[in-house]
């Protein structure tokens, strides 16, 4: 019997693999530090509330935020919000009213799936950890699906995925989702009585009304067993390749090298950047964005006792009380893309 494959696949690693080699190299098997944006901190503190009051003994505080739209009407949801807020130095005013927004939006969309019908059973961040070793077909997949109904009667699956991103799906993600297709294959696995998935995409800047001229809402058709099939063949040839990932594959399929994007997607060189220095302005005086892993700096990395890398931390993050009793840590430098460094 072949040996069970080794890297944990996830739709963002994928996609990471995909749209730029040494960005997987850096992340993944360099476990370089990686820069957070506002947008992306924002996301996790919705996701967690959306976890926090999708608790059935929470619905009296989801009650309580319909009925005066207001997500600070309840003091430990606002400390809740607040304390992240200030760990991710997201505080600011404008920050925390978009946050409060967003929460709310998603909130007031068939929060529990009753538009549906009574779901038989519901869940919040539900988790998926499933390997396969089947012949040809071997992959290992984990993830977290944000929103999950199952109604029994109808065999229906309903998968909902909150997104805080400023744009919806376009291009190839809005007609061959891998988020799509890896959940669906999760709830096949998990629930397979359940012969009908729908995805269900959710974008909390936009309306979220059907017929919204401004929809944030993107429902993906179900996919039949020939697509999922299908998948789990491209699953194990990607399984394959990143479990043998070497510095040679960091440098065979860059960003740098593609084409800039033409079905509006941010994808190929868009994602190095337009900044040619670190701190290079633009004419408003902000400064350029450009991908972490474009420019040389230095980080630290903190190690356990076996040597094992449990922490990575820009030079300018870092901080001794950081690093756990009987762990060590060391300062290293990073030479930046190879495609950019001179």
């Amino acid at each position: 019997m072949s040996s069970d494959p080794k890297t944990p696949l996830s739709a963002s690693r994928i996609k990471t693999a995909q749209s730029c080699s040494w960005l997987y190299w850096s992340k993944y098997k360099k476990h370089l530090p990686d820069k957070s944006n506002d947008g992306a901190k924002r996301g996790s503190i919705c996701h967690l509330v959306f976890e926090v009051l999708g608790e059935k003994h929470r619905k009296k505080y989801f009650n309580k935020i319909i009925k005066t739209q207001d997500v600070f009407c309840v003091p430990s949801i606002k400390r809740l919000i607040l304390k992240h807020a200030v760990k991710y130095e997201v505080d600011d005013e404008e920050n925390l009213e978009m946050i409060k927004d967003m929460i709310f939006n998603g909130l007031t969309y068939d929060f529990f799936g009753a538009d549906t019908g009574k779901p038989t059973e519901e869940y919040s961040e539900k988790d998926f950890d499933i390997v396969k070793n089947d012949g040809s077909i071997k992959y290992k997949i984990r993830g977290f699906i944000d929103k999950l109904f199952l109604y029994k009667k109808s065999k229906y699956a309903l998968i909902r995925d909150f997104k805080t991103s400023k744009s919806v799906f376009k291009g190839k993600d809005a007609t061959d989702n891998l988020q799509d297709l890896m959940y669906s294959l999760a709830v096949k696995n998990l629930f397979p009585e359940y012969s009908t998935r729908v995805s269900e995409f959710l974008f909390l800047k936009f309306d979220l009304e059907e017929n919204s001229s401004n929809s944030g809402i993107m429902r993906m058709k179900p996919l039949d067993e020939d697509e999922l099939l299908c998948f789990e063949m491209q699953l194990s040839e990607i399984q394959k390749y990143l479990d043998n990932f070497s510095e040679k594959h960091a440098r065979a399929n860059m960003a740098a090298y593609k084409d800039f994007p033409t079905d509006g997607s941010f994808s190929g060189r868009l994602l190095c950047g337009f900044a040619k220095e670190k701190g290079e302005l633009k004419l408003d005086g902000n400064p350029k964005w450009h991908c972490p892993m474009k420019f040389d700096f230095f980080y630290y990395h903190i190690f356990d006792a076996d040597k094992n890398i449990i922490g990575s931390y820009f030079e300018e993050e870092f901080e001794e009380c950081l690093v756990p009793k009987g762990c060590t840590y060391e300062i290293k430098y990073y030479e930046g893309c190879p495609a950019h460094s001179s």
